[in-house]
């Protein structure tokens, strides 16, 4: 079949609860990635804030499924301005929410998942469509037709290439090895504390440590997620969710959640206690034992997110440009907004070369 006959052939669906799809031919078409599949929609579901329903947006041929997307109502940050978005990401995944089978034309059926959205957007009231982590074909080139593309804050990543911490210490330079030797030392000296387990039973104080360092940070609109993300992690994601706490005695100083699949981790959620967690470095002792324990149960690749980049520089991390698709529902913002793109995308790229000559003089 020619790939025009097959386009015609392509029928959207709009969808607000996973298991209306099934399960094979959605884990089939994501390639079965972690933040992606099946039972993490699932947890999704389960997680959103009250009020907020997911759209499953879905393409088939003859009843087969062929493309998809996620998205929900959020409030993204755009150009400092947090504004009401219908946002279409995979949480915690540094890969595009949008998937299109293996084989399969894209174009129509970006097409028709991107219509989707638009009419998804207009339900909903939201002032932009936000697609966020695109940073390959053919998504690259089809929402260059229809969006602006942002560069946004990068991303991190540390390749494992070591068997032991004591190499990956060796393998780093004199300034970063220093550093972390003396912050290990002086936790230990000071009775620092960190435990792995899969233990969530503490979800709601958990979540609190992790809203409250938003609200810090200056997130003052209501989070899409709730306790719920905690509390659901055992029954959906159980096998390949961990959390790494810091303790002082029985006080705890902070946290990191991650997910680990065998091969690759990606360090999600954390939360720190602002006093005596930045007294004690806890922040810098949960990176440093994490990258430890990576270590030890052979990953190839640990994804960090983005922010704190001496940190994740100092442990050896590289920089993952990242861009995000941006749509405004206003014709004339979204003229203006288009214009105004070039401009900052080459001072945000001028901005962190600038960061990163810095630190290397510092």
């Amino acid at each position: 079949m020619k790939d025009s006959e097959r386009a015609m052939n392509l029928t959207a669906h709009v969808h607000h609860h996973i298991s209306e799809i099934p399960r094979e031919e959605w884990d089939n078409v994501v390639n079965n990635r972690t933040f992606h599949t099946y039972r993490w929609m699932e947890l999704l579901e389960h997680s959103l804030r009250e009020g907020i329903s997911p759209y499953f947006l879905t393409v088939t041929r003859d009843d087969q499924l062929v493309g998809s997307a996620v998205c929900f109502l959020s409030y993204r940050a755009i150009l400092g301005v947090y504004v009401s978005s219908l946002a279409c990401l995979c949480p915690f995944s540094d890969e595009i929410g949008i998937h299109v089978k293996e084989g399969e034309p894209a174009e129509p059926i970006l097409s028709l998942l991107y219509g989707s959205m638009m009419d998804a957007a207009r339900k909903e009231h939201t002032k932009a469509i936000v697609i966020a982590n695109v940073d390959n074909e053919p998504y690259v080139s089809f929402l260059k037709k229809k969006t602006s593309l942002l560069e946004v804050s990068p991303s991190t990543y540390l390749d494992v290439r070591w068997k032991t911490f004591k190499d990956y210490l060796k393998s780093l330079p004199r300034k970063s090895k220093k550093n972390i030797r003396h912050t290990l030392n002086q936790g230990e000296r000071r009775g620092i504390r960190l435990e792995h387990s899969q233990d969530f039973s503490d979800a709601e104080f958990l979540f609190s440590f992790h809203r409250d360092n938003l609200l810090e940070h200056g997130h003052n609109y209501p989070l899409s997620f709730t306790s719920n993300f905690y509390k659901g992690l055992e029954k959906y994601v159980g096998d390949y969710a961990f959390i790494l706490r810091c303790y002082l005695e029985d006080k705890l100083l902070g946290y990191w959640i991650y997910f680990f699949d065998g091969d690759l981790a990606s360090m999600a959620i954390s939360g720190v206690e602002k006093t005596y967690g930045r007294e004690y470095n806890a922040y810098f002792n949960i990176c440093y034992e994490v990258v430890r324990e990576m270590i030890r149960r052979g990953c190839k690749r640990m994804y960090f997110g983005p922010t704190t980049y001496i940190v994740k520089r100092r442990i050896g991390c590289t920089l993952l440009e990242k861009k995000a698709s941006i749509r405004f529902s206003n014709p004339v913002l979204n003229g203006a907004f288009r214009l105004l793109i070039p401009v900052r995308n080459l001072w945000i790229k001028k901005n962190y070369r600038d960061s990163i000559a810095a630190e290397d003089v510092d």
